[in-house]
C-alpha cells in the first residue's frame, strides 16, 4: 500500500488488497497493548481464570472466592494461552482472547458480505471499517467478555442469514452453537439480538421458509433450552438473577432521572453511537445528508435487513441511555457493513476519502498504543504492579485478603495474585479472622487500623487512595514500616 498519496489530491484506490492491508495494520496496533497494565475492570478476567485453576473448579466462576454470576467461556478460553505462556502472563492471555475474538469477528463479517453480495471489495471495506473507532481504540482489545460475546452473537446471526440466503439448513446448527457460545461468554441478551434479527429475516427474506424447517426447530429449541439447563442444573441459579438485576438497575436509573436530563441523554445517545463508529460514521452521515448515494442503492434487500436489525436492536438501549455503548458491540459488524456499503456506493472520491480516514484511524491507534495509553497509565493512573509489590512485601507470610471491588482494587489484586504464585489467589476475608492484612478502598475500624496507605497516580481527590488494613499480630509486624507510599 502506497501511503505517500494518502493526503494528497491523488487517488488512493480503495481496492480489496489495500483495504485488507489497512485491516492488518490496524490489527498490528493491538500488539503493544498486550503489555499494558490492567485498564478499568480488566483484572476481573485475569483473576477469575487464576481462581478457577487454583481451585480446579471449572464450572462456576468465582471472584475473590465468591460466585461471579456469569458463565465461564472467557475463563476457559483464557486458560488455553495461559497454559502456553505461563500463569504469570495471564493478562496477556486474556487480551489475546479478546483480540482474537475481534479479528475473527471482522473475518466472519467479510465472509458474510462475500456470501450476500459476492463483492470482495465490499467485504474488505466492511472488515476494515469494523476494525476502527471504538473497536480499534478501546473495547476490541480490552480483556473483557464483550469481544467474545460480540463474536458469538454476530457469528450466530451471520450463519442464520447465510443459511436463509443459500438454503443451507446445516448452518442453522452452527448458528445454534454460536448462540449458546454467546450465553456462555457473558449473558443471555445475545438471544434477544438474535431473535430480533430472525424476525427481520422472516419478514424481509424471500427464503424465510428455511427458518421454519425441522432443522431450524431442532437447532433453536436446543439453543433456547441450554441457558435454562445450565442456570438451574449446572450453575445453581447464578446466571439469570444477576442479568435481571442489571436490567432493573439500568431501567430504574432511567426512570428516576429528572425528565429534562433524561431527554438530554436520549438526544445525546445517537451522537455517542456515531462517535464510537468514527471515522467512517462521519463520512456516512455526510453522504446521507448530501444524498450522494442513490436511493435505489439503499433499497437493496440485504441493506434493508441489516439497517432494520440495527434499528430494532438499538432501541432498547437508546431508551436506557445511561447504558454503555459497548453493549451494542454485536451490532458493530452490521453497522460496518452498512457504512462500507454507503461509502462504496457514493462515488469513487468518497471511497477514497473513506480509505484515507481509516489509515488516519490506524495512525491514531498506533500513537495511542505506543505512547498515549502507557503515558496515561503511568502518570495519571499509577503503577499497580509496584503497589501490589509493596502490599506483598508488607504482608510477608501473614494471610492477605481483599474487600476492594473497584477497578483499582481489582487491578492491584490481580497483580498480587500473579506476584504471589504459586500461592492461591487472595479472597474476601473470612468472618472473625484472627490475624492478617486486608486491601480495602476505605478505612474500616471493624477490620483493623491502617498499616499502609497507597496513593496511586495523580490523586487530588483521594479517590485513588487505597488502604492496607491489619489485624492481630500482623499489626505489630507492620508497626515499624513506612505508613504511606506513592506509586
Amino acid at each position: 500500500m502506497d501511503f505517500r498519496h494518502a493526503w494528497t489530491g491523488k487517488a488512493l484506490p480503495a481496492s480489496a488488497a489495500t483495504l485488507w492491508k489497512i485491516f492488518a495494520a490496524a490489527a498490528g496496533s493491538f500488539v503493544p497493548l498486550l503489555f499494558l497494565q490492567s485498564v478499568g475492570e480488566e483484572a476481573v478476567y485475569t483473576i477469575i481464570p487464576q481462581e478457577m485453576w487454583a481451585a480446579k473448579s471449572f464450572v462456576v466462576p468465582t471472584l475473590y472466592g465468591g460466585s461471579y454470576g456469569r458463565p465461564p467461556l472467557c475463563a476457559w478460553l483464557t486458560l488455553i494461552p495461559t497454559a502456553v505462556l505461563g500463569e504469570q502472563h495471564v493478562r496477556i492471555a486474556a487480551r489475546l482472547v479478546s483480540i482474537s475474538s475481534t479479528l475473527l469477528t471482522g473475518l466472519i463479517l467479510a465472509w458474510l458480505v462475500r456470501r450476500l453480495f459476492g463483492d470482495r471489495r465490499l467485504a474488505a471495506f466492511a472488515a476494515a471499517v469494523y476494525l476502527s473507532g471504538d473497536t480499534l481504540l478501546a473495547h476490541g482489545w480490552h480483556a473483557s467478555a464483550d469481544p467474545t460475546f460480540a463474536l458469538c452473537t454476530f457469528a450466530a446471526m451471520a450463519c442464520l442469514w447465510v443459511a436463509a440466503e443459500e438454503k443451507r439448513p446445516a448452518l442453522l446448527l452452527v448458528a445454534g452453537l454460536a448462540l449458546i457460545g454467546s450465553f456462555l461468554a457473558k449473558v443471555p441478551t445475545g438471544y434477544l439480538f438474535y431473535a430480533l434479527f430472525a424476525l427481520v429475516l422472516i419478514w424481509r427474506h424471500p427464503n424465510r421458509g428455511v427458518l421454519l424447517t425441522p432443522w431450524s426447530a431442532i437447532a433453536h429449541i436446543g439453543a433456547l433450552a441450554f441457558p435454562f439447563v445450565w442456570n438451574y442444573v449446572v450453575a445453581g441459579d447464578t446466571v439469570f438473577a444477576p442479568a435481571v438485576a442489571k436490567i432493573l438497575q439500568l431501567s430504574g436509573h432511567a426512570q428516576a432521572a429528572h425528565i429534562v436530563a433524561y431527554v438530554g441523554l436520549l438526544a445525546f445517545y445517537p451522537l455517542r453511537v456515531v462517535w464510537d463508529l468514527m471515522p467512517a460514521s462521519a463520512i456516512v452521515v455526510y453522504c446521507l445528508v448530501a444524498r450522494r448515494i442513490p436511493r435505489a442503492a439503499l433499497r437493496k434487500n440485504a441493506i434493508l435487513i441489516a439497517a432494520v436489525t440495527v434499528a430494532v436492536n438499538v432501541l432498547p438501549y437508546w431508551f436506557v441511555p445511561e447504558s454503555n455503548t459497548r453493549y451494542l458491540m454485536p451490532l458493530y459488524p452490521l453497522c460496518a457493513l452498512l457504512m462500507a456499503y454507503v461509502l462504496l456506493n457514493s462515488g469513487a472520491w468518497i471511497a477514497d476519502i473513506g480509505a484515507k480516514a481509516l489509515i488516519a484511524a490506524v495512525a491514531v491507534a498506533y500513537l495511542a498504543s505506543l505512547a498515549g495509553y502507557p503515558l496515561y497509565e503511568r502518570y495519571f493512573r499509577g503503577d499497580y504492579a509496584k503497589a501490589a509489590q509493596a502490599v506483598v512485601a508488607r504482608a510477608a507470610d501473614f494471610p492477605l485478603y481483599v474487600t476492594d471491588n473497584s477497578a483499582i482494587g481489582l487491578s492491584i489484586a490481580g497483580e498480587i495474585d500473579t506476584q504471589r504464585l504459586p500461592r492461591a489467589p487472595i479472597t474476601y476475608p473470612p468472618a472473625n479472622f484472627a490475624s492478617g492484612f486486608v486491601l480495602s478502598d476505605r478505612r474500616d475500624a471493624a477490620i483493623g487500623p491502617v498499616a499502609l496507605t497507597l496513593k496511586l497516580g495523580r490523586d487530588t481527590t483521594g479517590t485513588r487512595t487505597r488502604y492496607l488494613l491489619c489485624r492481630g499480630a500482623a499489626c505489630a509486624a507492620a508497626a515499624e514500616q513506612p505508613r504511606e507510599l506513592s506509586f
